[in-house]
Order: C-alpha cells, then structure tokens, then sequence
C-alpha cells in the first residue's frame, strides 16, 4: 500500500512539472482568417471589399444567338445617270448569323456625408460570325463577312455621387425597355451615351434629370454635323414619375443640325442625305448653316398583376425635327439603317441623315433644311407560368424629310432625293427559364419598309422603281444565363 501510494503521487508531482513547463513553451497560433462579409445595405449580391467600407457586386451574362434572315434583293437607286441597279441578289446572301457575348458588371459603393458614391462598369465582348457581322455602306459587304470578328464595347463606365452622374452610363431620353432580340422600332442605346448629368429626386416618386451628353454617341449624329464647332453637344432632360402601377415620363432633346464648308473638297451630297453625289471647292459664300434641332416624347409603363405576376406593357410616343436619332439609333439592328437593312428587309438601302440640301448648289452657295419624324410603339411581357413568359411588340416609325427642288445641286440625279421613308413591324417571343435568371428563348420579327424618293430621274422610273417597298421576317433563338 505505502509503494503504491509513493508512485502515484510521484507521478502526480510529474504531471504537474511538464504542464508548467508547456505552459512556459511559445504557442503557434493560427493566422486571422478575413471571411467576405456579406453587404446588404444594397440589395442582394453585395459583399464588403475586405479592409475598406466600399461594397462591391459582381455579375454580367453570357449569350448565344442564333439568327435566320431570308435573302432578299439589295438595289442601289442610282447608278450611272440615276439608273438603278442590283447590288446583290437574293440568292448571294448570307442568311445565317451567329453571336456569342460575355458581359462582365462591376458595382461599388462606399457611404459619403452626401449620399451613395457608385462606380458601375459593364464591359461586353461578343464574337459574330455571318449577317450577325455588321458591314458599312451600300456596297458587296451586304453578303457579310464568312469568318468571325471579335470587339469589345464599353456599355457602362460612370461615377455617380450626389445626384451627379459623370461618365458612360445610359442614355437619358431612351425610357423603352430592351428586351427583344431584334430591330426596335424606338430609340435605343445598348453602348451607353457619355454624359454629365444631374438627377433630382422629389417626393412623391417624381425625379427630374438634365444632362450634356455627346453627340457622337446619338444615332446618326455623324451625317447631323461636320466640322461645325459648338455643337458637339446636346441638351437631354427628362421629367418621370415611378409608382406602384408603373411609371410615366416626358423627354426631350435639343442641340444643333447644321454644316459648315471647310473643306476642301466642299461638300458631299451623300453626307447631306442626297442619293447622289454633290462636290464642289470650298466657298467662303457658303459659310455655316446652323438650325436648332429637338425631339420630344413620352413613354409610360403599367404594371398588370391582375393579369399574372410579372406582366406589364409600354407605350411610347415621339416627334423630332433634325434629331430623328431620337426616333431610331442607327446600329446594326435599326431596321431603317443601313446595316439592319442587310439584315431583315431588303430593297434599298436607305440612308437618312438629320439635314438636307433643298435648293441651290453646294458648289456655289446652298439652302440646307432639317429632317423630321415621329413614331409609335408598344412592348410587353405576359407570364403564361413563373418559368414561361412570352414577350411581345409593335411599332411605326415615319421619316419626313424637306422638300428638294429639282434643280438642287446641278439638277439630274443629284436632285433626287430621299423622300418619306417609314417602317411597321411586329414582332413576339416564347422565353423557357429552367432556373432564375436563365433563358432559352426563340423570337420572331416581321418588317415591312416603303420608301419614296423625290425628283426620280427618268432611269429610274423606266425601271420601275425598284426596291423601294419591301418585307421580310427574321428568327432568333437566343440561350442566355447572367449572374
């Protein structure tokens, strides 16, 4: 018993010995661990950058699209003294395409003593392949390019800080959804307009925007001026109220049409909006010609839950007087446009500009007057089921342009001018989404263009004027997920 007792406590004292001298070693901790906290001041999907109080979202979406466009007949009005002419049959077009797009989007936002500070930047890429490549001109590039071009667009690059908006960020007259897959027979800026712009916000759910933007980024800007200094720029503003129904809002838009001879080979008919061409040396008589331009419009939303949840229709309506980029942009997908035309209509390729030679000789001294327009649209969204939705649209878009007398430039063919121009279409779709935020949807559009032109030279008339009234239908079937 005495041994026993003499061991355990030998071992006891042991014990008590090595625990003071392990509590004596260093110890080797693990490192602190930085776990991404979650943001939800807001919205879902924000997490704090790890050291700072700025949130930061992640997203964007990849798509790819199919398209089938019919061939149809491209005619040129005019060819050697104004007789028209066939710049592609039918059967020589492509009538397949293909885009692939990734979009990525980065959101941030840090708390200021004045509100939110957010920097947003959507970068796309897309690789095209067939009539989804845009060509340029009225020219053999109608048929579109056999291999794949890849470009990078910036559709988003802004801060916004105290009402202020500075950078690449949406258009500020464009109010229509963008939801189809085809030409949209409204304005529409998928780039984004570069803009400094101030947005006031009042009680009621009203808010007011006023903002310069650049007009280089408008539809068919590039034809409105050259070479004429000031008016680089456009006014936009717009008046919106958001309510539980919906909204509604007016814009409007303001800035110059007007051209000024400086160079040296004067001017260009075609620039000016002529079917034909018209240069002449450059003479101080001619000097500036400057008109102010404006579109205005409305467009408003209503919810329908009574109908089933997720359901709404847009309206809109607009009238602009050398600003027609207020009525339709002039991308690849603008059906009165010159790239669109390849892709879905046919017959000429019409190419309207926002002024108009009307009289005289440019050569010499010239009366330039404005172009104007106005269209009708509507668009909706019907849910047959939460994972079906069928999204559906109409419009009209009419362009007007000056009266051109027939000894304009030098008479002949270079008098003969466009005339009223207009476009109807229809379009629908049917959308599967297997999961959130994941379609698979297949979309069909049909068109119909009638042209006129003013002056038409004989040629052309004992040709029967060809080209000048046209339709066609194009279909799409589109895979997107975002994220």
């Amino acid at each position: 018993m005495l041994s026993r007792n003499i061991l355990l406590g030998a071992a006891a004292v042991i014990a008590t010995m090595a625990g003071a001298q392990a509590a004596d070693l260093p110890s080797r901790k693990s490192a602190p661990v930085n776990y991404v906290k979650i943001c939800d001041a807001y919205g879902a999907g924000f997490f704090f950058i790890p050291g700072t109080d700025t949130c930061l979202k992640v997203g964007g979406y990849v798509r790819a699209e199919w398209q089938y466009t019919p061939g149809t007949t491209q005619w040129t009005v005019t060819g050697a003294a104004g007789t028209p002419g066939i710049v592609q049959a039918a059967g020589a077009m492509n009538t397949t395409g293909t885009e692939v797009r990734g979009r990525i989007d980065l959101d941030a936002r840090t708390p200021t003593a004045l509100g939110t500070a957010r920097t947003a930047v959507r970068l796309r890429a897309a690789n095209t392949s067939g009539i989804r490549n845009t060509g340029s001109g009225n020219n053999a590039a109608i048929s579109e390019s056999l291999g794949s071009t890849t470009g990078i667009t910036i559709e988003a690059a802004y801060v916004q800080w105290a009402g202020f908006t500075f950078g690449v960020a949406p258009e500020n007259y464009a109010m229509m959804p963008s939801m189809f897959y085809t030409a949209n027979p409204w304005v529409g800026f998928p780039n984004g307009m570069k803009q400094l712009a101030y947005t006031a916000t009042f009680g009621g759910g009203f808010s007011a925007t006023i903002a310069i933007e650049d007009r280089t980024d408008m539809g068919y800007a590039a034809q409105t001026y050259n070479h004429t200094p000031g008016n680089g720029y456009e006014l936009v503003g717009n008046l919106r109220v958001d309510q539980s129904w919906g909204f509604a809002a007016v814009h409007a838009v303001v800035g110059n049409s007007s051209y000024q001879n400086v160079g040296t080979a004067g001017l260009n008919g075609a620039i000016l909006g002529g079917i034909g061409a018209s240069t002449g040396a450059a003479n101080p008589l001619l000097g500036s010609t400057s008109q102010t331009g404006f579109g205005i419009g409305a467009t408003v939303k209503f919810n329908l839950p009574m109908i089933a949840a997720g359901d709404a229709i847009w309206l809109t309506a607009n009238y602009a007087r050398g600003m027609i980029g207020a009525l339709m942009s002039n991308g690849g997908l603008n059906a009165l446009a010159n790239a669109s035309g390849r892709r879905l209509t046919g017959g000429i390729q019409r190419t309207d500009t926002a002024v108009m030679v009307t009289s005289g000789s440019c050569a010499v001294l010239c009366t330039i007057d404005q172009v104007t327009g106005w269209n009708v649209a509507m668009a909706g969204v019907h849910y047959w089921a939460p994972q079906w939705r069928s999204q559906f649209g109409t419009g009209y878009v009419e362009i007007n342009p000056p009266t051109v007398a027939v000894t304009a430039n030098g008479g002949g063919a270079a008098a003969m001018q466009w005339g009223k121009g207009s476009i109807w279409e229809i379009r629908g779709s049917l959308i599967y989404s297997p999961a959130k935020d994941f379609d698979i949807g297949l979309e069909l559009q049909y068109a119909q263009t009638r042209f006129n032109v003013q002056n038409p030279t004989a040629a052309f008339l004992a040709a029967g004027s060809p080209g000048l009234s046209n339709n066609n239908w194009t279909t799409h079937l589109r895979i997107e997920r975002q994220f």
